[in-house]
C-alpha cells in the first residue's frame, strides 16, 4: 500500500506538499529509514532521471519529475511498480491543473506553500490503497508498456549517501545504470554460436600451437612465424566474440563488427593452410556470433510491472 507521498521542487527540493495516513506509532523501523532515505534524495533529485525507483528495504520509494516539479511515493516494495507511477502520474495532472506550473515552480515558496492540495492527494491515494475498486486498472495498459520499454532508473545507495550516512556527490547514473543491465537468456541458436565460437577458438589456437612446435620456435622463418601468429589471432577473436555475445557492453555492435572483419582478413590470409571449406566455416561461425550479438537483448526492468 501507499504510505508517503510529497511534492517538491526539483531544483532544491523545497517540500510544497506532503501527506501521510498513518500515526508515527504505527510506522515500522523500515518506514523509517525509507522515509530518511527519501529525504537525502529529495536534495539532489536534479541529479537523477525523470522517472527512478529505490528500494531501501521492505519499502520502494518511486517518484517522476516534470517541469520544475517532482512528484514522490513511499509504498510497500510489493505494491505494484505499474500503479505507483500511475498514482504519481494522477496527482502531477491533478496538481498542474489546480496551480500555475510558473507560480509553483519559479516563485520563492515558502515549505509547504500547497499543503492544501493534500486532500487531493488524500483522495488519489485511498483509491490507489484499494486496487480491486480502482476503475483506472484498465487504463494502465499503456504506462505498463511504457514502463516495460523504458524502465525507471534504479538508484543505488551509493549515488547518495555512504555506509555512515553521510551525503556524498553523485556518480554518473547512466553508468551505474549500465552495470546493472544484463541479457536476456540465450536460446537454441545462441547457445549454439557459442559452442561453435569455443570450438574455432580452440582448433586456431592448436594449430598455432603446432606450428611454433613443428618449427623449434628458434629456428622458425618470419612467414612461418607470421602464420603462427595469425592463428593465435583468430583464437583470440572468436574467444571475444563469446565475450561480446555474454557481456551487454556498451560499444558490442560496432565491436562485433569490427571483429568479424578480423576473422575474415585473418582467413585470406590463412588461405595456403586451409581449404575453402574450413574457410567457409570459419567465417559462418564468425558471421553466426556477429548475428547473435546484435540480436541478443538487453534486459534492464524491475520486478512487479504486471499487476
Amino acid at each position: 500500500m501507499i504510505g508517503f507521498s510529497m511534492i517538491t521542487k526539483t531544483r532544491d527540493g523545497l517540500p510544497l506538499c506532503g501527506t501521510t495516513d498513518m500515526r508515527s506509532e504505527d510506522q515500522s523501523e523500515d518506514y523509517h529509514l525509507a522515509y530518511k532515505d527519501l529525504k537525502s534524495i529529495t536534495k539532489r533529485l536534479s541529479k537523477f532521471p525523470d522517472r527512478c525507483s529505490y528500494t531501501p528495504n521492505s519499502y520502494s520509494i518511486h517518484f517522476i519529475s516534470a517541469v520544475g516539479l517532482t512528484f514522490l511515493v513511499l509504498c510497500e516494495s510489493s505494491y505494484p511498480v505499474v500503479l505507483a507511477f500511475s498514482f504519481l502520474d494522477e496527482i502531477q495532472k491533478e496538481f498542474l491543473q489546480e496551480y500555475e506550473r510558473d507560480k509553483a515552480v519559479e516563485a520563492s515558496l515558502r515549505p509547504y506553500a500547497y499543503i492544501k492540495f493534500d486532500l487531493n492527494i488524500t483522495k488519489i491515494k485511498a483509491r490507489y490503497n484499494n486496487p480491486r475498486s480502482l476503475r483506472t486498472r484498465l487504463d494502465l495498459s499503456a504506462l505498463s508498456q511504457e514502463i516495460k520499454i523504458l524502465p525507471p532508473y534504479v538508484i543505488h545507495p551509493d549515488e547518495f549517501k555512504y555506509p555512515g550516512g553521510k551525503s556524498a556527490s553523485l556518480t554518473s547514473f547512466r553508468t551505474a545504470a549500465s552495470s546493472e543491465r544484463h541479457f536476456v537468456s540465450l536460446d537454441l541458436y545462441g547457445w549454439l554460436s557459442v559452442g561453435l565460437n569455443i570450438l574455432c577458438s580452440l582448433l586456431n589456437l592448436t594449430r598455432g600451437v603446432s606450428i611454433m612446435n613443428d618449427g623449434h620456435v628458434d629456428s622458425l622463418d618470419s612467414e612461418t612465424f607470421q602464420y603462427a601468429i595469425a592463428f593465435f589471432l583468430c583464437f583470440l577473436f572468436f574467444g571475444y566474440q563469446v565475450y561480446l555475445m555474454s557481456c551487454p557492453t556498451s560499444m558490442r555492435k560496432p565491436l562485433a563488427c569490427a571483429t568479424l572483419g578480423s576473422i575474415c582478413l585473418c582467413q585470406l590470409y590463412l588461405w595456403e593452410h586451409r581449404t575453402s571449406m574450413q574457410m567457409l566455416f570459419h567465417v559462418t561461425v564468425g558471421c553466426a556470433a556477429t548475428f547473435t550479438i546484435f540480436t541478443r537483448q538487453i534486459q534492464e526492468k524491475l520486478p512487479q510491472y504486471n499487476l
